[in-house]
C-alpha cells in the first residue's frame, strides 16, 4: 500500500499559495468597493448641503468627520457648475498586485452639481 497521507499533503501545499492569494486579492477588491461606496455616500452628502453654502471648507468638514485621509478637490467650471472629486489611496496587501494595479490604489468619485451662487 502506497502511502496517500503524503500525497494528500503534498498536494496540499502546492495549491496554498494559490488560496492565499485568492483570498488577499479578494480582500483588496472588497477594500475597493466599500472604500468606494463609503466616498460616493459622502457625495450625496454633500450634495445635500445647501447650494449657497458650498464651499471647500464646507465640504471639508463634511468629509474630515468621517475620515481625513480623503483628498478634496473642487472645480468651479462655466455655467455655474461645481465637480467635486474626492479620493482616497488604498494599500494593497495581495503580493505582486503592484504588477497589476498602482500601489496604493486610488479609489476616486466625482460629481458635478449646479451653483446657485453667482459670485
Amino acid at each position: 500500500m502506497l502511502d496517500k497521507k503524503g500525497q494528500a499533503l503534498v498536494e496540499f501545499v502546492l495549491v496554498l499559495p494559490i488560496l492565499i492569494m485568492l483570498i488577499l486579492a479578494i480582500i483588496d477588491f472588497s477594500q475597493i468597493f466599500i472604500n468606494q461606496s463609503n466616498l460616493e455616500v459622502l457625495l450625496g452628502d454633500i450634495n445635500d448641503i445647501k447650494r449657497d453654502e458650498i464651499s471647500y471648507d464646507t465640504v471639508y468638514n463634511v468629509i474630515s468627520k468621517n475620515d481625513n485621509n480623503i483628498i478634496l478637490s473642487l472645480n468651479y467650471e462655466e455655467d455655474d457648475y461645481i465637480t467635486i472629486k474626492l479620493e482616497k489611496k488604498i494599500k494593497l496587501i495581495t503580493p505582486f498586485a503592484n504588477l497589476v494595479f498602482d500601489n496604493p490604489y486610488s479609489v476616486t468619485v466625482t460629481r458635478t452639481i449646479k451653483n446657485t451662487t453667482v459670485g
